[in-house]
């Protein structure tokens, strides 16, 4: 099929100055352009049907055909901010799009030409349609995946409608928008907001080096996405707005993490006031997952174990307790009734109130290791009613796999609990209790508790 160019004519006025100018102030020339005379005979979602998952598929009519291909779309991204980069996003309708694609190209400064709603005409025959990291992609192919067009094929494929139209996304809450029909397509979402905890940071915030960053955003029950920036963003040093709202962005995804992106900071429309997110968590409990593996203890090694909302506690009243230690570059708790003067030696390292949802198939895992092993002393115990007393408190004791017989010294390894069930703690806010029972005169075995997580 053959294909008249775009012609292009350009009314320039060419003022010849001489003497003295009373004004310097130049206009820009006016481009005009006919609509390119092109016969569309595809469309997106015949092009996306081709890929069945893992390689590429080159796109084309059949086998020894050499009819070129067109689509027609609108453009709904934008680079003019430097958030999106060497990237143009397409849908096939201005309006409740059925596709969506992003083109990989090595073409910048996309935005001079094709701003979002510009209606572009895509010659795709010869050219793969795949993914990559997950999000639908027309480029070449590279590997498994679908890399970058070259800038003078890039030209040679893509050419401007005369048409350019108001885009209206789809307004979506943040569980739709995390489906794969939404990738690569303009989203509206509405009653939103940033977690109170980074509300007035800035949208990217780090000096020092220009990697992407994610930003969590939530609705008042408390479902979250991640809003992703870009470190060459021209917007990554501004804040974060503080209030509720709406948010337009570009569905993406990363692998298995949806991704918002959007054009610039006029996308991000938040000067409601907050709302109370409902968790459905209890006032002072943590989400799952929880874990602790004492690499970023506040404390200097040899210090007791001082973490927000955990519990250190001598039960007989004396001062020695569980205490940071390390190895070989690796945090971990500690503690022992050697020469502790103590008979018994009863001491508590108890985690922070965690909620387990109802239905939920949390499990409990740990690593131990024990060193100069003379007998049992650790078991592991939990509370759905500890509020500090231990005394007050009613606690179960669980069956976990903990380290023992080093009699000459330590282990090399960390011994794995295995998966302890929590199921039947479902709509519970749970205490995790590690408790060493024995004595100076008695069982004094050391152990070392590490890796401590509460997951589904």
């Amino acid at each position: 099929m053959k294909m008249r160019r775009v012609k292009i004519s350009f009314g320039i006025v060419l003022v010849l100055l001489f003497g003295c100018v009373a004004d310097d102030d130049f206009n820009i020339p006016e481009i005009h352009f006919e609509e390119p005379d092109i016969q569309v005979n595809t469309d997106l979602s015949t092009i996306k049907r081709m890929y069945r998952g893992f390689e590429p598929v080159r796109i084309e009519t059949g086998s020894g055909s050499n009819e070129e291909m067109y689509i027609s779309a609108y453009v709904i991204s934008s680079d003019e901010s430097g958030n999106i980069f060497k990237q143009l996003f397409i849908q096939d309708l201005p309006e409740n799009p059925n596709e969506g694609v992003v083109i990989s190209t090595h073409t910048s400064d996309l935005y001079t030409r094709f701003s979002p709603g510009r209606k572009i005409f895509f010659r795709v025959d010869g050219l793969y349609i795949g993914e990559f990291a997950g999000l639908p992609t027309i480029g070449i192919r590279e590997g498994n995946q679908v890399g970058r067009l070259n800038i003078e094929d890039f030209e040679a494929r893509i050419f401007r409608s005369q048409e350019s139209t108001t885009l209206v996304p789809r307004v979506v809450s943040i569980n739709q928008a995390q489906d794969p029909s939404f990738l690569a397509t303009l989203v509206k979402l509405e009653n939103v907001q940033f977690p109170e905890e980074i509300a007035g940071v800035e949208y990217y915030g780090n000096l020092h080096n220009n990697f992407g960053v994610n930003r969590p955003v939530e609705n008042c029950s408390g479902d979250i996405i991640t809003l992703r920036n870009n470190g060459y963003s021209d917007f990554k040093n501004v804040r974060l707005p503080d209030g509720n709202g709406s948010l337009t962005a570009i569905v993406s995804i990363y692998n298995n993490d949806y991704q918002l992106l959007i054009r610039s900071t006029e996308d991000v429309q938040m000067n409601n006031e907050r709302c109370i997110v409902d968790t459905g968590i209890p006032p002072g409990a943590l989400p799952l997952p929880f874990t602790e593996d004492f690499q970023d203890h506040p404390a200097g090694v040899g210090e007791v174990v001082e973490l927000e909302g955990w519990t250190n506690i001598n039960a007989g009243g004396g001062e020695r307790l569980w205490e940071v230690r390390e190895f070989s570059n690796n945090h971990y708790a500690q503690t022992s009734a050697f020469n502790s003067d103590e008979d018994p030696f009863e001491v508590w390292l108890i985690t922070p109130g965690v909620y387990i949802p109802s239905g939920s198939s949390a499990i409990l895992s740990f690593e131990t290791k024990d060193g100069y092993y003379n007998g049992d002393a650790l078991s592991v115990l939990i509370s759905s009613d500890f509020d500090g007393d231990l005394g007050a408190a009613t606690w179960t004791e669980v069956t976990a796999n903990i380290s023992q017989g080093n009699t000459g010294g330590y282990g090399q390894d960390f011994v794995p609990s295995g998966e302890i069930a929590l199921s039947t703690f479902g709509g519970d806010v749970i205490y995790v209790g590690f408790r060493y029972l024995g004595s100076s005169n008695g069982i004094t075995t050391t152990y070392q508790l590490d890796n401590i997580s509460i997951t589904e």
